[in-house]
């Protein structure tokens, strides 16, 4: 019996060699791989909406969206009801105090009713202050004078002191140095410095509310000038 081999395969075997079909597929597959592209970004660009730029950094203020924020939440007003007693500052401790400094009034008759002033003993101030990159407790003993005819009273006033501040102008200045032109966290500051972080951060708030009205002037100042820079740069 005579033997029959198999002939021997081509290498296209299995291989589909019309022309239009083999362009077909590479526009198959070429629009495949667009749409896994465009399948991810799409995603990215809804997870982006809801967790912000930052993904599970993005701190809370800058979230596009917060999920368990309602109108009926929204309405509510933070801090106590009204009528709630209030704590108020509390004042140094005797045995807290490091030094007490005693201010005097200088005049001697009353600058309204031109009347020699009486004394009425002094007010106490409780401060906070620098003591060579040390925060140190004073209390100032602020003299009273009265005057009889006009009955005001006219008390010695603290120079290094801004209305209504805890903080002392010098330690004020060092904390806005060291934040905002060294860049240095509020945490540190207050590690630090040994001063709360509440106290500090009211404080700030304070003194932007005072210098305030200085933003309009530099508005116009930077609006003239001849060379501008912008930081992109997000601050809370």
């Amino acid at each position: 019996m005579r033997q029959v081999y198999q002939p021997t395969k081509s290498p296209d075997y299995g291989v589909n060699a019309c022309e239009s079909c083999f362009q077909k597929q590479l526009v198959i597959d070429r629009l495949r791989q667009e749409n896994e592209s465009l399948r991810g970004e799409l995603q990215r660009l809804k997870r982006k909406a809801v967790e912000g730029f930052f993904s599970s950094s993005t701190p809370s203020s800058k979230l596009p969206v917060k999920g368990n924020t309602t109108a009926e939440k929204s309405k509510k007003q933070g801090g106590a009801k009204p009528g709630h007693p209030g704590h108020g500052r509390k004042t140094h401790a005797p045995e807290e105090v490091e030094e007490v400094r005693r201010l005097q009034v200088p005049e001697t008759s009353c600058p309204t009713c031109h009347t020699s002033l009486w004394q009425k003993g002094s007010v106490r101030r409780s401060v906070l202050d620098l003591d060579v990159m040390r925060v140190k407790k004073l209390l100032y003993e602020l003299e009273r004078k009265y005057g009889p005819a006009c009955r005001q009273y006219l008390a010695a006033k603290v120079s290094s002191l801004l209305p209504k501040m805890l903080l002392s102008n010098e330690l004020l200045a060092e904390v806005v140095e060291s934040h905002y032109l060294q860049g240095i966290p509020l945490g540190r500051i207050t590690e630090r410095l040994k001063v709360n972080y509440s106290t500090i951060s009211e404080s700030l708030h304070r003194l932007g509310k005072l210098f305030a009205p200085c933003l309009e002037s530099l508005k116009q100042e930077y609006r003239q000038a001849i060379v501008r820079h912008a930081d992109e740069t997000t601050w809370r």
